[in-house]
């Protein structure tokens, strides 16, 4: 019996050490789990980057100044571009005056282009903007470039301005109008524009290649044409200065006749893709940056178009519709243009635009930025 109580005795005192051993262990194995689950947090926040070298499409905000390229390891390129220079090059101007190219890691080498197809045809120009009607026959015969976007405006920016005693496109029958060159874009949106008024531009008027912007005007002012299309700021000008009327917004007669793209090789996009999107990039942040930042802006343009800031807020203010931001390019307004084009016989054969565009950087560089269809409401 006493036996019995004994072996009893020691089979619980057995359980009992058992049962704080296994409490002990557990305790350890839990302390263990915990203190390994801290250092595995702790590793991972240190392995965190604090900064992104490359920012989220989130990070960026035009309206706070913060553009894509900011904190990114931008390789250095030089790129030999051909720019748009007056109104219609404004923005990128104050991006090139901003410093926001090099900032990108992009270096220019600025060239005046009078023949832009043959300037891409030696090679001479990685990228360009202009009218598509000289570029799309020029890809269509086999010059190695591709239209990869548009330029910030992409509806002719053109006005008709005349003489004061000039009140309506009836009184312009028997007058000499200046058609800015012979051929091309604005001498055709000029002729459709009186066609649509009455006017035929082959029998009723006279017209003269006079050239653009200030030529333009000069040509106006002096009285060697009684009227002409135009760019602004001039159209404005000339109304301030009461030396004459605006006949005609062209726009308004050709809303889907297409003035504006960018282009680049072929060889800039095979071998340098990222590049052309970077370039756009800055093109489209610059553009935007300065369409919503007026107060800063308009100093800076009137000093570079040498006007007063009243008349340069007016004249950039009458065109603010056709200042789009969108970079996508419409292949159909394409087709309107270059058919409207043979129409008029500025070119001699119908061409087709299939395989013209290359609007991978185009769609890309409008997420980013949150332009056009990618635009959010605030």
């Amino acid at each position: 019996m006493y036996l019995k109580k004994t072996i009893h005795l020691l089979i619980a005192v057995i359980l009992v050490l058992s049962l704080a051993a296994c409490g002990s262990s557990n305790e350890s194995k839990a302390g263990n789990s915990t203190n390994t689950g801290t250092a595995n947090n702790a590793e991972a926040a240190s392995a965190e980057p604090a900064e992104t070298a490359e920012p989220s499409e989130s990070t960026v905000d035009i309206a706070a100044g913060i553009p894509p390229w900011q904190g990114r390891d931008n390789k250095e390129v030089t790129l030999t571009v051909g720019f748009s220079k007056g109104m219609t090059g404004i923005a990128n101007q104050f991006a090139v005056a901003k410093g926001w190219y090099e900032d990108a890691g992009i270096h220019l080498n600025f060239v005046d282009t009078p023949n832009p197809v043959s300037a891409f045809g030696a090679g001479e120009v990685d990228l360009a903007d202009g009218d598509p009607g000289t570029y799309i026959p020029a890809i269509v015969n086999g010059v190695k470039i591709k239209v990869v976007s548009n330029m910030w405006r992409n509806r002719g920016a053109y006005w008709i301005i005349a003489k004061p005693e000039i009140k309506s496109f009836a009184d312009l029958k028997g007058k000499t109008v200046g058609s800015a060159q012979a051929i091309g874009g604005m001498a055709l949106t000029l002729m459709e524009v009186l066609s649509q008024n009455g006017i035929d531009p082959k029998k009723d008027v006279e017209l003269v290649p006079n050239g653009f912007y200030q030529s333009a005007y000069a040509t106006f002012v002096s009285g060697e044409v009684d009227a002409t299309i135009i760019h602004n700021p001039y159209a404005t000008m000339v109304e301030k200065n009461g030396e004459g009327n605006v006949l005609a917004k062209t726009w308004e007669y050709l809303p889907d006749y297409h003035t504006g793209v960018l282009v680049a090789s072929q060889k800039l996009i095979d071998e340098q893709p990222d590049v052309v999107e970077r370039v756009l990039e800055v093109y489209f942040y610059a553009n935007e940056y300065a369409k919503t930042h007026f107060d800063e802006f308009i100093p800076w343009a009137a000093e570079y178009l040498n006007l007063d800031e009243e008349t340069t807020r007016e004249a950039i203010e009458a065109e603010i519709e056709l200042w789009e931001n969108n970079p996508i390019v419409d292949v159909d307004r394409l087709q309107v243009t270059e058919d409207l084009l043979t129409e008029y016989g500025m070119q001699r054969d119908k061409v087709s635009v299939d395989g013209t565009v290359d609007n991978q950087f185009a769609e890309k560089v409008a997420k980013t930025l949150k332009l056009d269809k990618y635009k959010t409401e605030n």
